[in-house]
């Protein structure tokens, strides 16, 4: 879902003591720049877990999940959902509210920390487990002993509402010592802008159309989202041109998600495909099913300094 940063939003932002910054070299690009740009350079491919899950009986946005795919793939990017608790902490919840993915109920923003921490989390097959939601402290935690890349996604209603959320992710990162191994997602060029003036050591996903929309930004920090559609090689060949690693998405809703189309037919080399075409990063709910068609080239990127 594409989101603009209003005007005066962004205004507010940069007059909060973040001014806005020209292109910058690679130089000044995050520490995790350089492995995306190795990974690219060298024929590699980093798989993202979506909701960090690789298996049913995990449930989505757990440390279970991030521990288990972080074992079963090397590198592996969770891609993780952070929310606000009502006293103001950061938990992992993809919806507003706890029903679907746990036993607890009610709008995480109505609840405090501890009263979202006496809900249980339900796999994805629906069995119960021990495990309440966790903390981003703790999901970090779990990441960095694991060998995952965190990328975190910032995907509230509104802009104003993602630049407070994005606020207290950094502050969470920075406390976790975790700015070298995360990834903000932000849904465009404007949004980006802003997170980026927030968080300049951090990389930085921003959904874009085109080459155009790395202006003003700094392009070593950013990891280009570019759907879950179809495949774009032009586009992706521009993005290399520039610097910027593509990312492509085969995840989505159950039946209509090209992970499904690919497996329908027992052939996954949609997968090959798509590395082929230029895709340096995929997300997807099967994750273990691209690895198992790009193992070569995931095992390409861990050679890959971090």
């Amino acid at each position: 879902m594409t989101r603009f940063l209003a005007p005066a939003l962004m205004t507010a932002v940069l007059a909060s003591g973040c001014a806005a910054t020209p292109m910058r070299s690679v130089s000044d690009a995050p520490a995790l720049a350089a492995y995306f740009d190795c990974v690219r350079q060298g024929g590699g491919v980093a798989i993202s877990a979506h909701r960090a899950q690789s298996a049913d009986d995990q449930p989505e946005n757990s440390i279970a999940a991030i521990e288990a795919t972080g074992r079963a793939i090397p590198g592996a990017i969770v891609e993780i959902d952070a929310v606000l608790t009502r006293d103001g902490r950061l938990v992992l919840m993809h919806d507003e509210t706890m029903e679907r993915t746990s036993t607890g109920t009610g709008r995480v923003a109505d609840l405090t920390l501890a009263q979202v921490r006496t809900a249980r989390l339900e796999a994805t097959n629906g069995d119960v487990t021990d495990a309440p939601p966790p903390t981003l402290r703790e999901a970090l935690d779990a990441a960095g002993r694991a060998g995952a890349i965190a990328s975190i996604d910032l995907k509230p209603a509104d802009e104003a509402a993602t630049i407070s959320l994005a606020r207290a992710v950094i502050a969470g990162v920075r406390a976790a010592g975790a700015g070298d191994r995360v990834i903000l997602i932000t849904y465009s060029p404007e949004t980006a802008r802003a997170v980026a003036a927030l968080a300049p050591e951090m990389m930085i996903s921003a959904g874009l159309d085109d080459v155009a929309g790395l202006e003003g930004l700094n392009a070593p920090q950013i990891l280009a989202w570019t759907g879950t559609r179809e495949a774009r090689p032009a586009l992706w060949r521009s993005l290399a041109e520039a610097g910027v690693e593509a990312q492509f998405g085969t995840l989505g809703a159950p039946g209509r998600r090209l992970d499904d189309q690919y497996a329908a037919d027992g052939d996954l080399s949609e997968y090959r495909a798509l590395f082929d075409q230029g895709a340096v990063v995929i997300a997807t709910d099967a994750p273990l099913a691209v690895q198992s068609v790009l193992g070569v080239q995931l095992a390409a990127a861990q050679r890959c300094p971090r």
